[in-house]
């Protein structure tokens, strides 16, 4: 039996007569009892710290240094779903089509099912309607309240890319170890990701990934986001602020 056990956070990890890979990233550790009938191997982050053939074998305090894995923020990005337009006494809003509320609860789903919802710390909606409603399943899952920006209901007036400066702000503002899924648009996808958003009263810098590949960005004419609504991407951003795509998917969920 392998017992490992951090002081700081009380990491256990325990195994009888199998290959262990101690993959909990904490400073240091003591073994406090090895037992393995037969052969066996222990690993720290791939490097062998221990091994034997003896058929009996005991192990005790035995001290290591754990290399620390970087910590990362991650970003899980998408368009809001399939919209439709709602009117009342005047006043129109562009919530979800039955096709988008049909989307956004399989992609609560789908990140359920790939582990991701249990991770999730921010969900990051602007302030359109759609956008809220295409990540509000998944915030509901993850017990998390969905932060708009700008902040408040849909502000008509307002257009798409006011969204970008502070989304770039409140990403930037996240501890790392943080998880977001957010839902932008079209317009303001590319600015959030690379370029931020150029004007006369109020501009700002983005988060300076390149996005110049047109298979993992497509783009129309004027630079804007050129597919539907299926695409998810990952982006991870280390502690000295850089960011990293870590994939591209197309999430062809069948609405109906």
């Amino acid at each position: 039996m392998l017992s490992v056990w951090s002081g700081k956070n009380g990491c256990v990890v325990s195994c009888n007569e199998c290959y262990v890979d101690l993959s909990c990233s904490y400073v240091s550790f003591v073994v406090h009892s090895l037992y393995f009938q037969g052969s066996y191997s222990v690993t720290l982050n791939g490097e062998s710290i221990i091994s034997s053939d003896d058929s009996n074998f005991i192990v005790k305090d035995y001290p290591f240094t754990a290399k620390q894995q970087p910590q990362l923020k991650t970003i899980y990005i998408v368009r809001h779903a399939e919209k439709g337009t709602y009117c009342s006494s005047g006043t129109c809003i562009e919530g979800l089509s039955n096709k988008g509320n049909e989307r956004a609860n399989q992609l609560a789903n789908w990140m359920m099912n790939n582990g991701i919802v249990d991770d999730i710390t921010h969900v990051f909606a602007t302030h359109k309607q759609r956008t809220y409603l295409t990540v509000l399943p998944v915030a509901k899952m993850a017990s998390v309240d969905v932060q708009r920006f700008p902040s408040g209901d849909e502000v008509e007036k307002l257009e798409e890319e006011a969204s970008i400066c502070p989304t770039v702000q409140a990403i930037k503002s996240t501890p790392l170890g943080s998880t977001i899924i957010m839902s932008t648009h079209r317009s303001a996808i590319y600015g959030i990701l690379s370029n931020g958003y150029n004007d006369e009263e109020d501009g700002c810098t983005g988060l300076g990934l390149d996005t110049s590949n047109s298979t993992n960005f497509p783009k129309d004419d004027e630079g804007k986001l050129d597919s539907g609504y299926s695409d998810l991407w990952k982006i991870t951003i280390d502690a000295s602020g850089k960011p990293s795509l870590e994939g591209r998917l197309i999430l062809d969920f069948d609405l109906g």
